[in-house]
C-alpha cells in the first residue's frame, strides 16, 4: 500500500512537470494535471494540499537530486579544487534535468511558498555540506583558515544559484564548462590559503 501510495505521488508530479512545462505556472490548473493524471481531484489533494504544495514538492525532489550529485562529487574528490570544480559541474548538471520547469521552480517557489522560512530550509543542507567542506580543507591548510565556514558556504550557494540562473535562464551564449571554469577558478582563488 506505501509503495503504491508512493508511486501515485511521483505520478502525479510527472504529469505535473508536463503540464507546467507546457503552460506555465498561472496557467496551469489542478483540474488539467487530474485529467491527465486520470485521477479523481479528490486524490490530488490527499497529495497536495494545493498547487503552490505541488511546486514546492518539484522543487524539493529537484534539489534532493542536486544535493545528492554534489555530494557525492565531494566525496570522490582527492583535492579541495577538483572538489569545487566536479561539485559545481554536478550542480549545473542536476539543475539542467529540470530545465523545462527550471524557472517556474526558481522564480516561481519564491512566490508560491507561503512561509519564507520553508524556501530558506532547502538550502540548508548545502550550506552544512560546504561547512563541513570548507572545514576540512582549512585543518589541510588548503582553504584560508580566517575564514568562516558558515558564510563562504552560503556565499558560495549564492554564486553557484546565480550562475545557474545566468547560464539557463539567461541562455548564455557560452558553453557550460566556459561556466563551471570560471566559477571554479574565482572560488578557489578566494579560498585557498
Amino acid at each position: 500500500m506505501k509503495q503504491q501510495k508512493l508511486d501515485r505521488r511521483v505520478e502525479i508530479l510527472t504529469v505535473a512537470r508536463e503540464v507546467l512545462a507546457e503552460k506555465g505556472l498561472e496557467a496551469t490548473k489542478v483540474s488539467e494535471i487530474v485529467k491527465r493524471a486520470g485521477i479523481a481531484q479528490g486524490t490530488f489533494y490527499l497529495y497536495f494540499e494545493s498547487k503552490n504544495a505541488l511546486i514546492q514538492a518539484l522543487a524539493e525532489e529537484m534539489m534532493g537530486k542536486v544535493f545528492a550529485a554534489v555530494s557525492q562529487s565531494l566525496l570522490e574528490s582527492k583535492t579541495f579544487e577538483q572538489g569545487v570544480k566536479h561539485g559545481l559541474r554536478a550542480a549545473f548538471c542536476s539543475m539542467s534535468e529540470y530545465l523545462d520547469i527550471y524557472n517556474i521552480l526558481i522564480n516561481g517557489c519564491a512566490v508560491v511558498v507561503a512561509d519564507q522560512k520553508d524556501l530558506r530550509t532547502l538550502f540548508d543542507p548545502y550550506y552544512e555540506l560546504l561547512e563541513t567542506y570548507i572545514e576540512k580543507w582549512q585543518a589541510d591548510g588548503a582553504v584560508d583558515a580566517k575564514l568562516d565556514p558558515k558564510i563562504t558556504s552560503r556565499l558560495i550557494v549564492s554564486l553557484t544559484d546565480q550562475a545557474v540562473d545566468d547560464y539557463y535562464i539567461q541562455e548564455s551564449a557560452t558553453t557550460v564548462e566556459t561556466y563551471i571554469e570560471n566559477l571554479t577558478r574565482f572560488v578557489v582563488k578566494a579560498l585557498k590559503a
